[in-house]
C-alpha cells in the first residue's frame, strides 16, 4: 500500500519501521514482508523528486572543490538516489575485509564470506543478469594484475520504477510518502527510540515504533544520528568519538591513456549483453600484490577521451557533446552527475566541436544511428559506448580507495532547513596518500601491460605532476561512507556488524555510511547485499523473542 503523509488518519501497528525508500530500504522491506512481518515504509519526497524535498538534504559545503553539490548527491523520492544513478553494480572484494597494515582504519569486524553469500540476492534485486562478476577476456595473462573482474549494470537503475507495483500490491508493507523523520525521540536514560518525529509543512506526528532502520543515505542517517545525541545524550556511548567522522568516497578521473598494441584488444573492455544485462571489465590487482606494494583498492576501465576536449577530432565524441551540454537532452541520456562530468568545465569550445562534425559527416551519421538505437530503442539500455579508433588508444578511467581520516567528518550547522532541522557542515578531504597510491598503481599496471605486452600507458601529466593531477580531480560526493562506521566496540565506530547502533536496542543503521572502508567499488550493491543480512538477522531476533 502505498499512501500520502498528509491522506494518513491513522497508521497501523508494525514489525518494522524504514526510514528511506531508496535501494537499501525498498530492499529491506520486501525481504522482510517476504518473511511475514509487517513493514512500514517511510520517506520523505512523494514519487518523483520535487524541489520542497530537495532543499530539505541541502548542506554547507566546506569546499565545493571536492563535493559534488546535494542536488545531485542525494535524491528524496521513491527509489532515492537511484533516480540519479547509473546502475553500475560492483561488489567490494575479498582484499577489502583482510587485514591491511598499510591501511589504517580499513578493518571491518565481519567476514569477507558473510556478505558474498547475499550476492545473489543482490543481484536478482538489480537484476544485472549474474552474481558471477568474472569473465575471461582470452587476453595475455597480467600476473599480479587481472583484466576479468567485471562491472554489471541494472537494466532499471531506478527502484523507485522497478519496484513501485510489489510496494503497492504487497498488504504487509505500507510506505508513506511525504514523511519527512525530523527527529528521534526516546525515554530519559533509556536505551531504546520509543517514537519517530513525522512531519511535513503543514502536519506534525509522533510516530510509536518497535524497531526503525535508518536507509535514508549516509549523510541524512548521520544527520538524524547526530540530532539524537544532541537531544539525547544519554543514549550514546561516552567513548564513541566516531560518529560524523571518517567521511569518505572514492578518488576517481584519468591521468594517463592506454594504448593496445594490438588494437582490437580494445574490443574485449566495451560493454556486451549478457542474460539480460549489460556489463564491462575492468582491470584491478590481486590481494596479494595491494598487499605487497602497499596500495590502497583501486579498479581501472577503459573509456573514451574527454567529450569536452574537441582535441580528439572525433565527429561523434562531439555530437555526443554537443547533446549533453544541452541540459533537456543530455538529461534524457545520462544521469546528471555522470552527464556533468563529461560537459567539463567552462569555457566550452562550441565552435570547434562543430568543425568536427563537419570534418566527418558519413562517420558521425552512421555511428549516430547506433547509439541513437542502443540508448532508446534496445532493450536493455546500452549504459555507454566506446568509440574504437585504429590507434588503440582510449583514455584510462581510475576509481580509487579513499583511506579514512577523523579530519574528513560532518557536523550540525546553525543553518537550518525549511523544516527547521539544523543542516549539515560537510568537510570532505583527500590527501597526498590517497593520490601517492593512484599514481603508484598507474606504474604498476603500466609494467604489468608492457610485460604482457598487451599494451602500455602514455601519461597526460609530468612525473613530477601527476601527484597534484590526482588531487585536482578528486571529488566525491555521491558515495557518502564511513560515518557510522561498523565496528566490534563502540570506541571504534557507531554501529556493530548487525548494523545495530551501539548501546541502542531498536535502531539499525542500513546505509554505506557503515562501511570502514570504501575499497574500489561503488556502494549500492553492497548495500543492498547487508539489506539481505540485515532481513535475516531482523526477522530471526523477532522469531527469537516470540519463542518461535
Amino acid at each position: 500500500m502505498i499512501i500520502h503523509f498528509s491522506d494518513a488518519l491513522t497508521i497501523p501497528p508494525h514489525d518494522f519501521c524504514i526510514v528511506g525508500a531508496g535501494p537499501a530500504g525498498i530492499a529491506l522491506a520486501l525481504r522482510l514482508a517476504d518473511r511475514g512481518h509487517r513493514v512500514l515504509l517511510l520517506e520523505s519526497g512523494g514519487e518523483k523528486p520535487e524541489a520542497f524535498s530537495g532543499s530539505l538534504s541541502g548542506a554547507n559545503l566546506v569546499d565545493e572543490r571536492v563535493h559534488a553539490p546535494m542536488t545531485i548527491a542525494s535524491c528524496r523520492a521513491l527509489g532515492g538516489t537511484s533516480w540519479w544513478w547509473g546502475g553500475r553494480c560492483v561488489p567490494f572484494d575479498p582484499a577489502d575485509f583482510a587485514e591491511r597494515p598499510h591501511a589504517p582504519g580499513t578493518e571491518w569486524p565481519i567476514r569477507y564470506e558473510e556478505i558474498e553469500r547475499w550476492h545473489p540476492e543482490a543481484a536478482t534485486f538489480f537484476a544485472v543478469g549474474g552474481h558471477s562478476f568474472e569473465k575471461e577476456a582470452g587476453l595475455p595473462s597480467l600476473a599480479g594484475a587481472c583484466c576479468n573482474t567485471l562491472e554489471r549494470w541494472s537494466p532499471q537503475p531506478n527502484v523507485g520504477h522497478l519496484y513501485k507495483e510489489d510496494l503497492q500490491r504487497d498488504d504487509r508493507i505500507m510506505l508513506i510518502l511525504g514523511a519527512t523523520v525530523t527527529a528521534l525521540q526516546a525515554e530519559q536514560g533509556g536505551r531504546q527510540i520509543r517514537a519517530l518525529t513525522l512531519t511535513d509543512r503543514t502536519k506534525k506526528l509522533d510516530l510509536p515504533v518497535k524497531n526503525c532502520t535508518l536507509a535514508c543515505g549516509g549523510l541524512e542517517t548521520t544527520r538524524l544520528l547526530l540530532l539524537a545525541k544532541q537531544h539525547c545524550p544519554w543514549l550514546f556511548e561516552p567513548s564513541a568519538p566516531s560518529l560524523g567522522r571518517f567521511y569518505m568516497g572514492h578518488i576517481s578521473g584519468k591521468i594517463a591513456d592506454i594504448v593496445f598494441n594490438a588494437p582490437e584488444s580494445a574490443e574485449a573492455f566495451d560493454f556486451f549483453l549478457e542474460k539480460g544485462a549489460f556489463a564491462r571489465r575492468r582491470f584491478t590487482f590481486d590481494a596479494a600484490t595491494l598487499r605487497q606494494r602497499k596500495l590502497l583498492n583501486i579498479a581501472f576501465w577503459v573509456d573514451n577521451p574527454p567529450f569536452h576536449d574537441p582535441a580528439h577530432r572525433s565527429s561523434i565524441l562531439s555530437a555526443v557533446w554537443l547533446a549533453l551540454a544541452t541540459p533537456f537532452l543530455g538529461r534524457r541520456l545520462l544521469a546528471e552527475a555522470v552527464r556533468l562530468a563529461h560537459v567539463g568545465p567552462p569555457p566550452f569550445r562550441v565552435t570547434q566541436h562543430i568543425g568536427n562534425i563537419v570534418r566527418s559527416p558519413f562517420s558521425l551519421f552512421v555511428s549516430l544511428i547506433q547509439i541513437v538505437k542502443d540508448r532508446f530503442f534496445a532493450k536493455p539500455r546500452k549504459p555507454g559506448f566506446l568509440i574504437k579508433n585504429a590507434g588503440g588508444k582510449y583514455a584510462l578511467h581510475y576509481h580509487a580507495e579513499h583511506i579514512p581520516s577523523p579530519s574528513s567528518r560532518v557536523t550540525l550547522s546553525e543553518e537550518t532547513d525549511p523544516l527547521g532541522v539544523p543542516k549539515l557542515s560537510v568537510d570532505l578531504r583527500f590527501s597526498d596518500r590517497d593520490a601517492d597510491s593512484v599514481v603508484r598503481a598507474h606504474e604498476l599496471l603500466d609494467q604489468f601491460l608492457r610485460k604482457s605486452q598487451l599494451g602500455y600507458l602514455e601519461y597526460r601529466f609530468p612525473k613530477d605532476g601527476r601527484l597534484s593531477g590526482v588531487l585536482s580531480q578528486a571529488c566525491d560526493g555521491f558515495h557518502q561512507i564511513g560515518t557510522t562506521r561498523m565496528s566490534s566496540s563502540p570506541d571504534a565506530g557507531t554501529v556493530n556488524s548487525d548494523c545495530k547502533v551501539h548501546g541502542i536496542d531498536n535502531l539499525y543503521i542500513l546505509s554505506s555510511s557503515v562501511f570502514p572502508s570504501s575499497g574500489q567499488a561503488n556502494p549500492t550493491f553492497l548495500v543492498v547485499a547487508l539489506a539481505h543480512r540485515l532481513a535475516s538477522h531482523l526477522a530471526s531476533s523477532v522469531s527469537s523473542s516470540k519463542g518461535i
